[in-house]
Order: structure tokens, then sequence, then C-alpha cells
């Protein structure tokens, strides 16, 4: 499984997470920190400048060098995300796969390319992490335009 072994050797649970933290915002932090509750270990994907400008068209307002280095500030361990993220994923093999809420209703395992039955065949629970209102980093951008 996707247990990690400590430096004592017991097991502990480790949790993988994507987001792209264009604009890291107090949402992000309190996303991540949610996260905590379900591992002893989070993992943060955080996608490259060229996924990034791939999937949005434009590329992101801090670099992939910037964006890694304030989530790896936070203690989380950060993974550069180059492509869709199932390959990371089938990789790591984590206990959990978190997402926000805010996903629940769009196809986010399309988005990985992959699946609940691939998930399920690796022993990954899929969890959808409460979404904080009112925080966007489109509402971010709404307000600096």
């Amino acid at each position: 499984m996707g247990y990690v072994a400590t430096q004592y050797g017991e097991a502990v649970t480790t949790l993988l997470t994507f987001g792209t933290f264009d604009t890291p915002h107090a949402g992000h932090a309190a996303f991540l920190r949610r996260c905590e509750r379900f591992a002893d270990q989070v993992h943060v994907a955080v996608r490259s400048d060229k996924m990034v400008a791939t999937l949005r068209g434009h590329p992101p307002v801090f670099t992939f060098e910037e964006r890694a280095g304030l989530i790896g500030s936070l203690g989380y361990h950060v993974h550069e995300s180059v492509e869709n993220g199932a390959a990371l994923v089938r990789s790591m093999v984590p206990d959990v796969l978190a997402i926000g809420s805010d996903w629940a209703r769009r196809d986010w395992l399309g988005r990985l390319t992959t699946d609940q039955d691939t998930l399920d065949r690796l022993g990954i629970v899929l969890i959808y992490v409460p979404y904080t209102s009112g925080i966007s980093t489109t509402e971010l951008k709404r307000r600096l335009a």
C-alpha cells in the first residue's frame, strides 16, 4: 500500500492532493490544513507552469518555483505535476487522494485520466475536502481587476 515507514519503523498514512495554487490564499491554506486530518503526511502535487498554461490558456501568476516554495515552507511534501497526475498517483500509491469539494460534481478523476476502479484496485480512498467559501483565485483576480 501507500504506507511509509518512519525512522522508528511504524507505518504512517500518506495523502496526495493536486493544485495550481496560482495565487495562493487563505482558502488554499485552510484546504491543506483540513487535509492533515486524514493522514500523517500530506503530499502536494503543484502543477508545472507548462501544465497551468495548457489547462488555463495562460501562464500562472507565480512561477512553479514560487508556488512550490510557498507550499513547501508550510511543511508539505511538494511534487511537480507535469502531466495529468495519473502517473504520480500510480507511482506514489497514497492511502488517500484529496480534492476540494468544489470538484465533487465535476469529472476530477477524468482530468487525472484515472477512474474509481483504479483507485479501488490500488486501495486509495478518495475524499472531498470542504471548500472554503468566499475566497478563491477567481475572486482574488476579480478584486484586483
